[in-house]
């Protein structure tokens, strides 16, 4: 039976889930935000997986249906290196089908952005070396974007990208590493509520399909209810194993007079064929 818990709490209660596995500000609790929104649909679904992200998966023929005791865990902190403070991911999913085990980094997303670009982030962090000669934010997205893209600081193509969407891969590929399992997937889960706005939810499109065609050569929209991948990345020095990676789009569309979850993609990826390789 499929468990969402936190610290071998399980959840089963919006109270619990605020209190157990609270997002990083308070005023982030709120109907029509991603993440409270993304605790109701857990919630909601349980023991079943949200009927969006099962979807999703199921899109894909590598992707099989989940056994029963797939368990998840929101906010939970995915360790990518030896550094402070790994990210956070929104909830982490695991479990296993047919072909063995698979881990899912779900991003929860309203239409708040995919945090800030990688050319801010590395301002910053640079900022931040030259106060204090200990801080790894730099060595971090040195070594994010050799695992990801096999490039370094000095290739202009990933700087417009949005770090998020990195720290998510990376953490999906690790988690996959460290349970044996052969694929990881980054699943976007995206609330359409009546407080979200159209440009910025198609300004986090944009975002999210100039990073699959940047990690895998994809042209063309990631459309709702489509997985695309495999991806080959070079994985190290996050993980020393070639581990397949994917990335799909679920979509809740919440709003007043929509009642439906919009519809996967045809199966075989999203339409990309065979694997896909940088």
């Amino acid at each position: 039976m499929g468990v969402v818990s936190k610290n071998c709490q399980r959840l089963s209660t919006l109270e619990e889930w605020q209190v157990h596995a609270p997002p990083k500000r308070k005023t982030h609790w709120k109907d029509g935000r991603s993440a409270k929104e993304s605790a109701r649909s857990w919630l909601a679904a349980a023991p079943a997986l949200p009927v969006e992200i099962a979807a999703t998966l199921s899109s894909h023929r590598d992707i099989g249906t989940l056994r029963d005791d797939w368990w998840a865990e929101p906010e939970a902190r995915v360790c990518i290196d030896d550094f402070a403070s790994p990210p956070k991911i929104d909830v982490l999913l695991v479990g296993s089908d047919r072909y063995g085990p698979v881990v899912v980094a779900v991003e929860a997303k309203a239409d708040e952005p995919f945090g800030r670009k990688v050319c801010e982030k590395l301002r910053r962090a640079r900022s931040q070396l030259d106060c204090n000669p200990d801080s790894n934010g730099v060595a971090r997205i040195e070594r994010l974007l050799a695992a990801l893209f096999g490039t370094t600081m000095d290739d202009r193509s990933v700087l417009e990208l949005r770090y998020q969407l990195l720290t998510v891969a990376a953490a999906a590929i690790a988690e996959a590493e460290r349970r044996s399992g052969h694929r990881a997937i980054v699943m976007v889960h995206e609330f359409a509520t009546s407080r979200t706005r159209g440009e910025k939810r198609a300004e986090n499109a944009r975002d999210l399909d100039r990073f699959v065609a940047r990690i895998g050569g994809r042209r063309g929209p990631l459309e709702p209810g489509a997985l695309a991948g495999p991806f080959s990345v070079p994985g190290k020095p996050v993980v020393d194993a070639e581990i397949p990676l994917y990335v799909g789009k679920a979509v809740a569309d919440q709003r007043p007079g929509n009642h439906e979850v919009e519809a996967p993609a045809a199966a075989g990826g999203g339409g990309v064929r065979g694997r896909d390789r940088r």
